[in-house]
């Protein structure tokens, strides 16, 4: 069904638990007809049942993304007004141990496949001068043991919208980056532990889950921050200055604050307290033992 030209239109990936489907629901709730898409569309069957628009789309095949990008321009008449890359998964271990082929798997949902939705969907988004949401981790820059390989995808994501942000500047879209702390999600359920045979930290298998604070951010909580923000436009401008205008970057969830702070202060201060946040003096010792040293 054609969407209401009055009506905008956003697309968001990754919709089946989590953050994908809290932001669903609160741009549905602000009156967006909303595109939420998956992998698997019977993930998803609970969203399509509230009105909203579901679409089976797995961001790492080529022939997916097509499609998806077709069926999106006849859905919205042409015109995207918001893009929210969500769609992103958790891999745990030690980078000593992680294989090539599970570096490009994880690149490959991550960073590559996003890339290609923005690629696809681009002519929409400019039609619509709309924005592009771009959902990353607050681990992208902090050092955090065991998780290196999923900050690194969500680095490249934070260099990526950088520039794309500039070279989209002439068609009037806009990007936000969400460097994201902890929130009630699956992601860190759904992860897995990559602990070979022979790894340096077998003594670590199953115990890969580190720093977790008493309490995170309600999905809830963190949609309705995030699309107020996409929401607050334009703003006016002053030189190189903005008012009232949505931000570049927007560092929410729990402990994501704490995080960019302590990035400015230096790596040796960086380090020491996040060893000290997840106890890395008592996981030297279980390491060690494990090896015998």
């Amino acid at each position: 069904m054609a969407s209401n030209n009055q009506q905008k239109n956003v697309l968001i990936t990754g919709c089946s638990s989590g953050i994908g489907e809290a932001l669903a629901r609160e741009f549905q709730a602000r009156g967006y007809q909303v595109i939420a898409t998956a992998r698997k569309l019977e993930s998803i069957s609970h969203l399509q049942e509230t009105g909203m628009t579901t679409l089976s789309l797995d961001v790492t095949k080529p022939d997916s993304v097509k499609a998806t990008g077709i069926e999106v321009e006849r859905i919205t008449n042409g015109k995207l007004d918001v893009l929210v890359n969500n769609a992103g998964i958790l891999s745990r271990g030690a980078l000593a141990d992680v294989s090539p082929e599970h570096i490009y798997s994880i690149f490959n949902t991550n960073v590559f496949g996003l890339m290609a939705v923005v690629s696809s969907l681009l002519p929409l988004l400019i039609a619509a001068k709309g924005t592009i949401v771009n959902i990353s981790s607050a681990s992208s820059v902090t050092p955090f043991p065991f998780k290196g390989l999923y900050a690194m995808t969500k680095a490249a994501l934070n260099s990526y919208s950088r520039t794309l942000a500039i070279e989209l500047s002439p068609f009037d879209v806009h990007v936000l980056t969400c460097p994201t702390g902890y929130i009630q999600s699956k992601l860190e359920v759904n992860g897995t532990d990559q602990v070979p045979e022979n790894s340096l930290y077998k003594a670590m298998a199953g115990k890969m889950v580190l720093g977790f604070p008493d309490t995170h951010m309600e999905g809830a909580e963190y949609a309705k921050i995030v699309v107020s923000e996409v929401q607050k436009g334009r703003g006016w401008s002053f030189g190189p200055w903005r008012f009232g205008a949505m931000r570049e970057w927007l560092w929410v969830g729990t402990g994501a604050s704490r995080g960019y702070w302590a990035s400015m202060m230096g790596e040796a201060f960086l380090q020491r307290g996040y060893k000290g946040m997840i106890n890395w003096d008592e996981i030297t010792q279980t390491i060690r033992k494990g090896k015998d040293l």
